[in-house]
């Protein structure tokens, strides 16, 4: 029976609902650009002036001896500057904005942790390019009057201001110095408020913090940065006053097309996000529910629809950290790969699948960090636990990614679980330390649980007494 219930949820996540209603909703908010931003547009005239407060020719900002990557947007290092070529097209468009610290000082966190996520959009203000904070509390359809009165009850704060140093040599992007976004205090992309409490946080050294590279891709531009704070009570290396770390900051465009959203059924456990809606057909606001799940299209829409199974157009991969120890990547894998059955049971083959990740001479830009991957993030850390969060887009509740968080000594938890339940009626359970292969298949028991979360599902705590001791 419990099978079965599982096999319904994940057809619940996967297969569209018609009935569904509210999938296009989303912040009512002005214009992005306005008639200010058009009219500075017209006035500065692709390549700008030459007042040295002002815009300048493309060729004296962006000179030749600048790095240029090209992608979600053009971004050029220079000398110790970074800068961000935003398109016109792409302003008012809604991005992630993705913080992990990817090394990290002794006492303070695990490399490959999370630390922030946000959403933000670019929006140009005469002559600069405002880097505004979004939020999906109160939303409204923007083609309801009511979706201007949302808006004004939910001013966005500004993050930064950068003034627009040139025009792209087509006049179709501003060019800005966003170094500032990355070397000061920036409460946004650092340490959470409760660790600048805890370590007694003075202030950011700009001195001691820099880009170390920046890469743009399709649809994200990832920078890595160097950060150091002067701080009273450091958690390691105290006598320095000092924490310095490596940070990772995603910038991700939310999908295109929206996906469909499915509102929230109590009678199935899925991790969701509440806001309220303003729209003509209550005469109140109203609460939503969306739940969290992975956007599954087949790649035979005819095919599927005859019951046959058919792969997705595009899987639900997770990669496996370079760091995790050659002995378990095996059962990690069958723990990813464990969950295909369920997901045949809703018309799809190879949904969902476990890689190793490329190695630097196959693809030298491949970082765990990198928000267009999933990854089983190995932590070298002496708790005894794992986790299984993911990235939503918020309109929606789309799952964009996940890095499940791999504590070692989660093997200590597994051991004492597996004696105390299991002893009494099994002899591997009778032993210090497992056999390989026992600790393997503890390793694929929870691979596969924090699998689950990350594909949007619960705790089911009521199934814990669906087995006998005997049967464990």
């Amino acid at each position: 029976m419990k099978r079965h219930l599982l096999l319904f949820g994940l057809i619940a996540l996967l297969i569209p609902a018609s009935a569904c209603s509210g999938a296009n909703a989303a912040v009512s908010s002005p214009s992005p650009q306005g008639d200010e931003g058009q009219e500075a547009s017209d006035r500065s005239g692709g390549r700008g002036g030459d007042d040295e407060d002002g815009m300048k020719p493309y060729s004296e900002v962006i000179t030749e001896d600048a790095v240029t990557d090209e992608g979600l947007f053009d971004v050029h290092s220079l000398d110790d500057k970074i800068f961000f070529e935003v398109p016109s097209e792409l302003l008012g468009r809604e991005m992630l904005l993705l913080s992990r610290v990817a090394k990290t000082p002794a006492n303070a966190g695990w490399g490959g942790g999370k630390s922030n996520t946000s959403v933000v959009r670019w929006e140009r203000q005469r002559d600069r390019i405002l880097l505004r904070l979004v939020s999906h509390v109160n939303v409204a359809d923007t083609a309801l009057p009511i979706a201007d009165a949302v808006a004004s009850s939910n001013f966005e704060p500004i993050i930064h201001v950068f003034p627009i140093k040139a025009m792209s040599e087509d006049s179709a992007a501003a060019v800005i110095d966003v170094t500032p976004l990355f070397t000061t205090d920036i409460a946004l992309l650092g340490l959470a408020a409760r660790q600048r409490t805890r370590f007694k946080v003075r202030r950011v050294d700009a001195d001691r913090t820099f880009v170390l590279w920046s890469k743009s891709f399709p649809r994200n531009v990832e920078v890595r940065r160097v950060l150091t704070y002067d701080a009273t009570e450091a958690p390691s290396n105290a006598a320095s006053n000092t924490i310095s770390m490596e940070m990772n900051h995603s910038m991700l465009l939310l999908p295109d097309e929206p996906m469909q959203a499915r509102r929230c059924d109590d009678r199935v456990g899925y991790f969701s996000q509440r806001n309220t809606t303003y729209g003509p057909e209550e005469q109140r606001s109203m609460p939503r529910c969306l739940v969290s799940r992975w956007r599954l299209e087949p790649s035979d829409a005819a095919a599927f629809a005859r019951g046959e199974l058919v792969d997705p157009i595009k899987p639900i991969v997770y990669y496996i950290d370079p760091a995790t120890p050659e002995e378990w990547r095996p059962f990690l894998k069958q723990g990813v790969e464990d969950w295909q059955v369920a997901f045949e049971a809703a018309g799809f083959s190879n949904a969902i699948l476990a890689k190793d990740p490329p190695t630097k001479e196959e693809d030298p830009d491949w970082s765990p960090e990198d928000a267009r991957y999933s990854v089983i993030r190995y932590l070298a850390s002496p708790i005894p636990n794992a986790s299984g969060p993911h990235v939503h887009d918020p309109r929606t509740g789309e799952i964009l990614e996940s890095d499940i968080q791999w504590y070692h000594n989660v093997m200590t938890l597994l051991r004492n679980w597996f004696f105390v339940q299991t002893s009494a009626v099994n002899p591997d359970a009778r032993h210090v330390d497992f056999d390989q292969d026992v600790m393997g298949e503890l390793i694929r028991f929870v691979s596969s649980h924090e699998v689950g979360h990350t594909l949007g599902l619960q705790h089911n705590m009521a199934s814990s007494d669906a087995y006998p001791v005997d049967s464990l």
